[in-house]
């Protein structure tokens, strides 16, 4: 088996023991992609058990895959924010952290998938964060707490993942600046506001 990633060898060992019981074969892939993966949504209804997402590592290794963006809205652990996907079954620090190396056993990157303005629902049912809730779902822009939240997220999955890439969410972000923005700074440009 010739290869130049991790992920090429275990679809590379794949490839062979489906193709054991011949007596000689040869079989050539190229490889399309700089990354090659799948994005799984651990945030509707119910968290997936990290046992799940390790035998969800090892099919993705088999295929090639060499990356898995974990979607979570807010159902991961945030330091110094103890209501932060409260009562959601929510990742720990240890459990992303051990995710991160078994995965990367496999040569899968594991890359963090987090909402950064909006699909934060959830959140808002803790009073807690209703002074950074614009309206619906999203978040108020132009609070300073909104972005000690956003520092908070961002700083604790740089804690627990191996990847220097986090993919972030801002949609669907539809009545932004029409809540708390509005009644407080007047109504402005909403595409101008997701910008800044």
């Amino acid at each position: 088996i010739f290869c130049q990633e991790k992920a090429h060898f275990y679809r590379g060992l794949s490839l062979f023991l489906q193709n054991i019981s011949k007596e000689e074969f040869e079989i050539e892939e190229k490889v399309n992609f700089h990354s090659n993966g799948m994005m799984m949504d651990c945030s509707r209804n119910g968290v997936m058990k990290t046992e799940t997402i390790e035998r969800y590592a090892g099919i993705m290794a088999k295929m090639g895959y060499d990356t898995l963006m974990l979607y979570t809205e807010e159902t991961y652990e945030v330091d110094n924010e103890p209501f932060f996907g409260y009562m959601r079954g929510r990742y720990t620090k240890e459990e992303l952290k051990r995710l991160d190396g078994i995965l990367a056993g496999y040569g899968v990157e594991l890359v963090p998938c987090i909402q950064t303005l909006a699909h934060l629902k959830c959140m808002f049912r803790w009073d807690e964060y209703q002074d950074i809730r614009d309206c619906d779902d999203i978040l108020l822009i132009d609070e300073e707490r909104t972005y000690q939240l956003l520092e908070r997220m961002f700083s604790t999955l740089r804690q627990c993942v191996s990847t220097t890439k986090i993919h972030v969410g801002m949609d669907e972000a539809h009545n932004v600046g029409l809540g708390k923005y509005l009644e407080r700074h007047g109504y402005e440009d909403r595409f101008q506001l997701i910008c800044r």
